[in-house]
């Protein structure tokens, strides 16, 4: 099936429309992306669509649209396989193999062996059991996942119901499913391909309960890949989005391991069962490698909504809906590209800005674990809990923001957007899981809310080390004694203008909301209001937080760029906008404060400066998503290709549907045509064969 020849060329054409976006550009594209995409990132993107594309056979994304679930499996599976092969080959690194997977939008069966076995064993696990482990599991000789969630358990770590209970007389543990409540549930990687897990399960020894800890049990025979004696094991099957990774179920029936299969760098039991942790060791570090996956899903999510910018901000700029409708004319009286319009203006534009941030801050935040981490390795704990709280505030800002970006940019392509070719839909559904997993996000709130109410109370009892971390000193600077002042800091006198000029006065307007909703919720909880009643507010404290660190961070960002950079005024713009979004979305905060509440005629003026800027911004749209660098083999979409060629993609994509083929899809229309249309449309008597 072909497009006819002979039809009369689109005028303006959507490819000379997108081409008139680009030239407004005030900046240059190649710079703003060496700028604001990490040169770790840019490398390796474009070492690995390098490797993809000379491989079109093995990596083409092009038919996954029309693939079922089992299709989509054994795609990946074969995607996966090579990428291995690639590895072992030394083309491609594991760090690459996770970014192919970034680029060609798969989460296959593979994916939790790298993302959470291999980190979980590198980070917990003795130097002999990386030996016995780690070392199969880097050669992918075996195969493993995390079994953590229960089908009764989530969020809930400590509430997990599986045991691991040491036998004294055998010098083994136990691992067993009590109920079917303490089913192993949603484990990526286990359905059909892991041959061993890392199991979170209650430690008991002599009786006596020590909490969750991870034990490697294996599950699968490396033969024949059979279970175990004692292992049911199974794939959950077709979800809402994510169907090439085989999630699965796991219940274990007194199934015994060695002793030395608790993972032990962190706590030992001893032949005999005498238990004992390193000195000085916090016990929140097992689940450092949460933390760990945290810092990725942060660090992704730049990358995922800029996908999703990318396609919306292009086709809304080369889709025209209505004459003169616009404020701004078009030439010969054609009608408007949807972008001018202002409600489609207000759900893109801040999203790019929140997307530039977004870039900013998973530098910044990657550097403030690697820091971390090395304090960790000299044994220095103290820095855990702050970054625990600033990875569990971000995760939940980032994922939030960018499975909200997806969504809001599908509607923002219209009726279009509703097709799998926009290239938005299963791409939806297959980001949707990063505001669930690895904690919840509305739990999350509240871990990131408890940190910042300790600091405050250690304020109030006069602690010299209270709210001194990078991301909390602003507790301390805006609460003396850990209370609000009786005035209103400087920056709450400022006109919207005054603020809007000033990026520093931006800050600290952001700092003294967290501050002020800190102070607030730690007065209602101190005089009795109970923790459940907390949790909105512990939500919007943990919101109110991580824009002030996004926002901070990314003023850092601008900050590093060399005086009078071309590059400056526009993300200046991104970093103003971002701020009065910020403050037009929470105009409630702004109202109620006890001391330096803004007044209603403000909330008006925010309003206007921030319409205003986004309709500057506009102009630089398309240039600012190109600065993305999101490659069309990433896009894998017929509305956000580079050459703006919409109409005429999407077209060709339709019609290599296998229905419309002229061999398959024409035996199936036959036999459709046969059994069904054709006795409706044939029948002698329908009024006869409806009475029956």
């Amino acid at each position: 099936m072909q497009i006819p020849k002979g039809l009369e060329p689109m005028t303006p054409s959507t490819a000379d429309t997108l081409q008139a976006e680009r030239s407004k550009a005030g900046f240059s594209v190649a710079e703003m992306n060496e700028f604001i995409v990490d040169a770790e990132m840019r490398q390796q993107l474009a070492k690995v669509e390098a490797v993809l594309a000379a491989e079109p056979e093995t990596f083409s994304q092009r038919d996954t649209y029309f693939m079922g679930r089992t299709e989509k499996m054994e795609h990946a599976l074969k995607m996966g396989r090579r990428l291995i092969e690639l590895m072992k080959a030394g083309r491609l690194t594991s760090d690459e193999i996770s970014v192919a997977d970034m680029v060609l939008d798969v989460n296959g069966p593979f994916g939790l062996h790298r993302a959470m076995f291999i980190p979980t064993l590198q980070q917990q696990a003795t130097a002999a059991q990386q030996e016995r482990f780690l070392k199969p599991a880097l050669d992918y000789r075996i195969l493993g996942c995390y079994a953590q969630t229960e089908i009764g358990h989530g969020s809930n770590v400590q509430g997990l119901e599986t045991t691991c209970t040491y036998v004294a007389e055998t010098d083994e543990f136990e691992v067993h499913t009590p109920n079917i409540r303490a089913c192993k549930w949603w484990i990526g990687s286990l359905g059909v391909t892991a041959t061993h897990a890392v199991v979170m399960a209650q430690l008991v020894v002599a009786g006596r309960a020590h909490g969750p800890h991870a034990v490697v049990v294996p599950l699968r025979s490396e033969r024949d890949h059979a279970p175990l004696a004692g292992v049911t094991v199974g794939d959950l099957g077709p979800k809402f989005g994510f169907n090439a990774m085989d999630n699965g179920f796991l219940l274990l029936d007194r199934v015994r391991v060695p002793r030395d299969n608790l993972l032990q760098r962190y706590i030992t039991v001893a032949r005999g069962g005498a238990v004992s942790r390193p000195a000085g060791v916090d016990p929140k570090v097992a689940y450092g490698t949460m933390v760990y996956v945290r810092t990725q899903i942060v660090r992704n999510m730049s990358q995922t909504l800029a996908r999703a910018t990318t396609t919306a901000v292009r086709y809304a700029a080369v889709r025209r809906q209505f004459a003169g409708k616009a404020d701004r004319r078009q030439a010969g009286g054609a009608e408007s590209p949807v972008l001018d319009y202002a409600m489609v203006q207000f759900r893109l534009v801040p999203l790019l800005a929140q997307n530039y941030a977004m870039f900013a801050t998973s530098q910044a935040f990657a550097a403030h674990y690697a820091e971390s981490m090395g304090e960790l390795a000299r044994g220095n704990f103290a820095p855990l809990k702050e970054l625990h709280a600033t990875a569990c505030g971000l995760k939940r800002w980032t994922s939030d923001v960018a499975i909200r970006g997806i969504d809001t940019c599908r509607h923002a392509c219209g009726g279009h957007g509703f097709s799998q070719f926009s290239g938005l839909n299963e791409f939806y559904g297959n980001q949707y899981p990063n505001v669930i997993w690895e904690g919840d996000n509305y739990v999350l709130s509240q871990q990131t809310a408890r940190f910042l109410l300790k600091q405050v109370a250690a304020l109030r009892a006069g602690a010299p080390d209270a709210a001194a971390g990078a991301t909390t000193g602003y507790l301390r600077a805006h609460l003396p004694q850990g209370r609000l002042p009786r005035a209103a800091p400087a920056c709450m006198r400022l006109s919207v203008e005054e603020m809007a000029r000033d990026p520093q006065a931006q800050l600290q307007v952001l700092a003294f909301r967290a501050a002020a909703q800190a102070a607030e919720l730690a007065d209602r909880m101190q005089g009795g209001q109970t923790h459940n009643r907390s949790l909105v507010a512990m939500q919007r404290l943990c919101d109110a937080h991580s824009d002030y660190v996004v926002a901070t961070y990314f003023q850092q960002h601008v900050r590093t760029l060399p005086p009078r950079s071309p590059l400056a005024p526009v993300l200046q713009q991104l970093a103003t906008l971002l701020f009065l979004y910020v403050l037009e979305q929470n105009a409630a905060d702004l109202l109620r404060l006890r001391v330096g509440a803004l007044q209603p005629a403000q909330i008006a003026e925010i309003e206007h400066a921030l319409a205003a800027l986004i309709e500057q911004v506009r102009e630089q749209a398309v240039p600012l998503v190109d600065a993305l660098g999101v490659s069309d083999m990433r896009l894998n979409s017929a509305l956000g290709r580079a050459d703006g060629r919409v109409y005429e993609s999407y077209l060709e994509w339709a019609m290599r549907d296998p229905l419309n083929s002229d061999d398959a899809g024409a035996r199936i229309r036959k036999l459709w045509f046969d059994k069904y249309y054709a006795p409706v449309l044939h029948a002698k008597d329908n009024a006869a064969q409806a009475r029956l």
